[in-house]
């Protein structure tokens, strides 16, 4: 940027083509900062997982979560399903880290989907806990590709490449599993999951 800047002072030139430099070293600020705060955030989940676990009910997490979410979709033409089973579903852990997972799977799910597009936000129970997934309508993703790697990313949309790492870190500091495959019912798209162990979480009746 400076070297830019630089070659632009050598010579005097039109208003319109200083005013077109400082756009292009505007669109290369925002670039950087984007690296900046990826990066910040490993030190801030590092020091998420030094918080005390706290009883949380994820369904009613993820309902909130997707409310607000909604409505971004909406913003961009698209739509945000939800499907969350059980009604409720207690789980001790930091849910900071939580939040970094599924709020990228929701960042990520938009994202890749055009336009008059569904994603489809749902939890449902199994064997050995609950199973978070974000299911989008993109163009899938290559499985042969590690998807975990830092500073690593697929497609040509923007991003540094962190997202995902941080969100594998996180699914590891919670003893939980991630994954990030094609969508096998026909339709294009991707389905990313998160699967909550008993080990850090338990189901409880629903309220009557």
């Amino acid at each position: 940027m400076k070297l830019k800047n630089q070659v632009i002072l050598i010579k005097k030139r039109e208003a319109q083509e200083y005013i077109n430099a400082i756009k292009i070293n505007n669109k290369t600020i925002d670039e950087m900062n984007k690296i900046i705060v990826d990066i910040l955030k490993i030190g801030r989940q590092e020091g998420a997982q030094l918080e005390a676990p706290q009883k949380v009910d994820v369904i009613a997490y993820l309902r909130t979560k997707g409310n607000d979410f909604k409505l971004l979709a909406e913003n961009e033409g698209k739509l945000l399903e939800m499907d969350f089973q059980p009604d409720l579903f207690m789980a001790t852990l930091q849910s900071t880290l939580l939040n970094q997972i599924v709020q990228n799977f929701l960042q990520n799910a938009l994202k890749f989907t055009p336009s008059e597009k569904n994603v489809l936000l749902k939890s449902f129970q199994t064997e050995n806990g609950l199973c978070i997934q974000v299911i989008d309508e993109g163009l899938g993703v290559d499985e042969s590709f590690d998807h975990f790697a830092p500073f690593k990313r697929s497609g040509s949309k923007g991003g540094v490449g962190l997202g995902l790492f941080l969100s594998k870190s996180a699914a590891d500091a919670l003893n939980a599993k991630i994954s990030i495959t094609n969508r096998v019912d026909g339709i294009e798209g991707t389905v990313a999951s998160l699967e909550l162990s008993s080990s850090l979480s338990c189901v409880l009746p629903s309220a009557k």
